[in-house]
């Protein structure tokens, strides 16, 4: 380790440590949050030899205070950032976009969240607005989403925009999302060639149908669809055509009993019905891209107290182009362990491969990544 990058670390390591719990002053409560992770990965290239082995200690710290204005308003405000032993520097990003089509890159501090939220005492409908997360995954220990999830892991992601809930008191919930984005990207995922250089593209839509209430063992039922106008470069980001692009997505997810135990089964399915030229992945190829993803979850709670363990299974074609935890033209296999230490405290360990689905008909072999993390999770 670098002794000035592990020196910052150790730092923010020490300042996640303070007090256990959330302290309120008057009408404010401070919170926050740290995430201390070792991870190892390991790369094989197309050309059938290794490209890198890289591992690395990462922490992502997130402080934030909120407020109760009055019984009908709350503000809120969180700082977030994340490190790495690896890192080449440290700033505050302050932009509308983030640096990278993920997120925040490693060494980069912001305000991750700043918003405003009204409720009416008797009404049955919420606003949110200004910069929040969002987060529609599907259930399960290795939570995970196919659209909209910010900040997963140790990344560092955001919504701009205005988030209305309608139905929070009744057996379905209704999710409008309207996202803003600026000419240079966006706080969202956005994997290429989605671009926001047209101005049409700088608002998004994000809709979403969820159910609040169980049916029988089905525990989530969540039915979305996005639409972002004027973002898709079909013929690659060098090309002037700018085309819609749609993605619906479904998911799923049932919870039964296993003797003294809790199991769960959850899946999830995205189709996106405009997508690039397939020749931006493959020369070869003629038409569009494959537009299609899923995932499919085996979880289990408590196999012995306080310790979960999943397995998820996911694809994501060339032309799905929104998940955060899924690559575009890449399938998905990973064995995820959790264990509940405390109310505070969790321990996750991860084991996952990723590897592409298709690549051109005279490379050798498919590209793999393998990847482990031991990460420790503090709430304060």
């Amino acid at each position: 380790m670098k002794p000035g990058r592990t020196t910052s670390i150790a730092l923010c390591i020490a300042l996640a440590s303070g007090p256990a719990t959330a302290a309120e002053t008057g009408d404010y409560k401070f919170f926050g949050d740290a995430r201390i992770a070792f991870a190892a990965s390991e790369r094989e290239t197309r050309e059938s030899e290794t490209l890198s082995r890289e591992e690395d200690l990462r922490l992502r710290l997130r402080l934030g205070a909120e407020t109760r204005l009055s019984e009908e308003w709350k503000a809120r405000a969180r700082l977030a950032g994340r490190y790495s032993t690896d890192q080449d520097r440290t700033r505050f990003w302050l932009k509308a976009w983030a640096p990278t089509r993920t997120g925040l890159e490693f060494g980069d501090a912001t305000i991750d969240e700043l918003y405003l939220d009204y409720a009416p005492v008797d009404g049955n409908w919420s606003l949110r607005a200004g910069r929040f997360q969002g987060k529609f995954a599907l259930k399960g220990v290795a939570s995970k989403s196919l659209d909209r999830y910010n900040s997963p892991n140790t990344d560092i992601n955001w919504t701009d925009g205005l988030h209305l809930t309608y139905g929070t008191r009744a057996a379905w919930r209704s999710h409008l999302v309207l996202q803003s984005n600026a000419s240079s990207g966006s706080g969202q995922v956005a994997r290429a060639p989605l671009t926001f250089d047209d101005d049409s593209s700088h608002i998004i839509m994000f809709a979403a149908l969820e159910a609040a209430e169980p049916l029988g063992p089905l525990t989530q039922r969540l039915f979305a669809v996005t639409w972002m106008p004027a973002t898709l470069a079909t013929d690659g980001l060098d090309a002037p055509a700018r085309d819609d692009y749609f993605a619906f997505t479904a998911k799923l997810f049932a919870e039964l009993p296993v003797g003294p135990m809790r199991g769960g089964v959850g899946a999830e399915s995205g189709y996106a019905p405009e997508t690039p030229a397939a020749a931006l992945y493959n020369p070869a190829d003629t038409g569009d891209a494959d537009g299609l993803a899923w995932q499919f979850s085996v979880n289990l709670w408590d196999f012995a107290p306080g310790h979960d363990i999943a397995f998820v299974h996911g694809k994501a074609y060339a032309g799905w182009l929104l998940s955060p935890d899924f690559r575009n033209n890449d399938r998905l296999m990973e064995v995820r362990y959790e264990w509940r230490i405390s109310s505070k405290w969790t321990m996750t360990a991860r084991l996952r491969q990723r590897q592409e689905i298709k690549v051109p008909a005279d490379t050798p072999q498919l590209r793999v990544d393998d990847d482990f993390y031991l990460r420790f999770t503090v709430r304060f």
